[in-house]
């Protein structure tokens, strides 16, 4: 396996090689994990300034599942995650009665602490972001979320 490199413009973590979504404007590029997680801080949607929403939640205790980009060992205990809604990128509805404490299966890209971008709701953790297809998923108390 060959290490981790950067994206030439944002510096987010790329995978280890090449995948088809890596084609799609939201790509940063990253490996995709699939990880069960517990909820620990939810908060406020917001919308950015292109119109879009995104709710933002930390999660904790975090179990990879599967990861394809990368080995397992980049992925920490803790994440932040930005979940896309509402539009014709994102999930189409807003994933209902999200809870501190409940768990939570993401699937989605990850961008290690060293390369996340810090921001509104995110302290400077992990980003678990592109939770939608054409590569992603939330399963969150039995509803599938895609």
């Amino acid at each position: 396996m060959t290490q981790n490199q950067h994206h030439p413009h944002f510096g987010h973590t790329l995978a280890d090689h090449f995948m088809d979504h890596h084609r799609h404007p939201l790509s940063l590029h990253g490996p995709v994990v699939h990880v069960k997680a517990i909820i620990k801080k939810v908060e406020e949607d917001v919308q950015n300034n292109h119109g879009d929403w995104h709710q933002h939640f930390i999660v904790q205790g975090i179990q990879v599942i599967d990861i394809d980009g990368a080995d397992k060992s980049v992925v920490t205990d803790e994440a932040f995650c930005a979940i896309r809604y509402g539009d014709n990128l994102g999930l189409k509805e807003r994933i209902s009665g999200l809870k501190e404490g409940e768990e939570i299966e993401l699937k989605g890209e990850y961008i290690d602490k060293n390369h996340a971008l810090k921001g509104i709701g995110n302290p400077g953790d992990p980003v678990i972001h592109f939770t939608h297809h054409p590569v992603g998923f939330v399963n969150y108390l039995g509803k599938h979320y895609e």
